[in-house]
């Protein structure tokens, strides 16, 4: 059994790798172009591949804080996704509300996680990034619920939701990559900074098409009139 998980180790590290690399494709290439296309479409099943091996190494191994960050990240994969399907309306299919609801208990389990370790061992080791993962899951899966539940709907929400979900996959899947190989202390800092450097990104990317969509429907009125 051993060496079956070790096989599965390594296709779940050459997964990952190939999900980077995608991703870092996709980043790089004119969004809507056939490159910008396939490899996002590389990229997600890289993830998917990344998700069920590390269930399953992280199960063998009884490591639940990995299971769960698994479980985060292809979250986002997921809805990003999911959300290219139909740009019109919120998608709330059976597969939709189960992966919400099976994320939304996952991102309450680290926040308990946190509750129930942080009197132990207090602000340090896994806790921050369980902390920001689980706080940030759960309010991700509590709004999707909100708007599947509604069908609340605003115009061109698609395009900024898939630009953060996907992005917030791709920061979650450079963590795993730079935490397993880098080892710095204090561990939290290797944790955080794909996040800190990268969440600014994502937001210069959203007001940059913010902008240039408000400029194309400012375009259509001069023309009109």
């Amino acid at each position: 059994m051993k060496e079956s998980i070790q096989y599965i180790l390594y296709f779940h590290a050459f997964s990952g790798g190939i999900a980077l690399l995608s991703g870092i494709i996709a980043i790089l290439t004119k969004k809507g172009s056939k490159s910008h296309t396939t490899s996002g479409e590389i990229y997600f099943y890289g993830m998917l591949s990344v998700v069920v091996t590390g269930l399953i190494v992280a199960s063998f191994r009884g490591n639940i804080f990995l299971q769960t960050i698994a479980i985060f990240s292809f979250y986002m994969a997921f809805t990003g996704k999911r959300i290219l399907r139909n740009k019109k309306a919120v998608l709330s299919s059976p597969l939709d509300w189960a992966f919400n609801i099976v994320s939304m208990l996952c991102g309450i389990f680290m926040l308990y996680l946190v509750a129930v370790n942080f009197v132990r061992t207090g602000f340090a080791g896994a806790i921050p990034m369980l902390f920001i993962f689980g706080g940030l899951l759960t309010w991700m899966t509590v709004q999707d619920a909100i708007k599947m539940w509604k069908k609340n709907w605003v115009k061109n929400e698609w395009l900024f939701t898939h630009i953060g979900r996907m992005g917030g996959s791709f920061i979650a899947t450079s963590t795993a990559f730079i935490l397993t190989n880098i080892h710095f202390e204090p561990q939290w800092i290797v944790w955080l900074a794909p996040t800190l450097i990268g969440s600014p990104l994502m937001a210069i990317a959203i007001r940059k098409w913010k902008i240039k969509l408000g400029d194309q429907k400012q375009k259509v009125k001069i023309e009109m009139n």
